[in-house]
């Protein structure tokens, strides 16, 4: 093939005018630094604002943080993989020096994969509130800030793992173009955080089915008010974690399966080497998600807020007509007589 006898330089000046990979890049760039605000925006209006327990407010904040970190380091990186051509005329300017290609690509991995732990962090809190719902909204917040600290060391260690051999000699172009020789690795850590993305939403969904016994237990036991709200703040939660896990396990899993792809069909399935490193350069599913979980997270929480008005309306509601009307009558009329007699 042609493309084996270029040299490093004619490679980077190639993919780098490819028409499709520039449209990527641009992409990629344009969408992160919309993603940014809209972030901040979800910070301010909604994330500080949250009345669910201080535990599960902090992983949700921690979550975001991650993932704005993320597209504004995407941001960053794009914007000088889309703009830097127009200011550089020797093509060999165009390859990334190998000093910053490290430790921005490890660094951008890192935020990429953070998330799926913060995923998993929220199942644990949940399962505890559901445990401690007679008394949780009394339980100090720790679990939270202690889970969004410790959850990022074991994501790191596994990175470190994987790249501490790795030389870093390839033609790097793009920051998240994965080396030759660490990319087997990486790609298996990418189905291993998926298989827990997916086990993780299982739990969510199995979290629901047991809050949905217990609070129909407790409406059995006629239990008072108080708990009942506790239950629905819960219940409430515990949708919006599963709702914002499913849509990360949706854009995730379509960034980890077109990547392994990619390595999978190699050159041949391309026609080029050119062509099969434009493939691999373009990653568009996750910067999407950056942008998208901004509407995701107002609108169903906007959602869940006029179900929950809804469903604690009719719960507080007393009944005045028919046999559920009288009962009521009855025992407010025997209550009343009660405290007149202890006087």
């Amino acid at each position: 093939m042609v493309e084996i006898n270029l040299t490093r330089c004619e490679v980077a000046f190639n993919l780098t005018y490819q028409p499709v990979y520039r449209l990527a890049q641009f992409y990629t760039f344009s969408v992160s630094s919309i993603a940014a605000p809209a972030l901040i925006y979800l910070f301010v209006k909604i994330l500080f604002r949250l009345h669910f327990h201080g535990n599960l407010k902090s992983l949700l904040i921690a979550y975001f943080i991650s993932v704005f970190l993320y597209a504004s380091i995407l941001c960053f990186a794009f914007g000088y993989h889309f703009f830097s051509p127009f200011f550089i005329s020797n093509p060999c300017d165009l390859i990334i020096s190998k000093s910053l290609f490290k430790y921005g690509h490890v660094t951008l991995l890192f935020l990429l994969t953070t998330p799926m732990m913060y995923a998993l962090a929220f199942s644990i809190e949940r399962f505890i509130a559901i445990g401690m719902a007679s008394r949780y909204e009394y339980t100090p917040t720790r679990l939270g800030p202690i889970l969004a600290v410790l959850l990022p060391f074991p994501n790191l260690f596994m990175l470190y793992s994987i790249f501490k051999e790795e030389k870093f000699d390839d033609i790097f172009i793009s920051f998240l173009m994965l080396p030759n020789t660490s990319a087997p690795q990486f790609n298996d850590y990418l189905w291993y955080l998926l298989y827990l993305k997916m086990g993780n939403l299982v739990l969510n969904v199995v979290l629901l089915l047991v809050h949905r016994r217990f609070k129909a237990k407790y409406q059995i036991q006629k239990s008072s008010l108080s708990m009942r709200y506790a239950m629905e703040e819960i219940s409430k939660s515990s949708k919006f974690t599963l709702i914002i896990t499913f849509t990360h396990l949706l854009f995730f899993g379509t960034y980890t399966v077109c990547s392994i792809l990619v390595r999978v069909l190699g050159v041949p399935f391309f026609g080029s080497f050119l062509n099969h490193y434009v493939a691999r350069g373009v990653n568009c599913a996750i910067p999407t998600y950056n942008l998208v979980v901004v509407f995701v997270a107002f609108t169903s929480l906007r959602h869940l807020n006029s179900k929950r008005s809804l469903e604690v309306q009719t719960t507080v509601q007393i009944s005045a007509t028919g046999y559920e009307g009288a009962k009521n009558y009855e025992d407010a009329t025997i209550n009343r007589w009660a405290t007149i007699a202890r006087k």
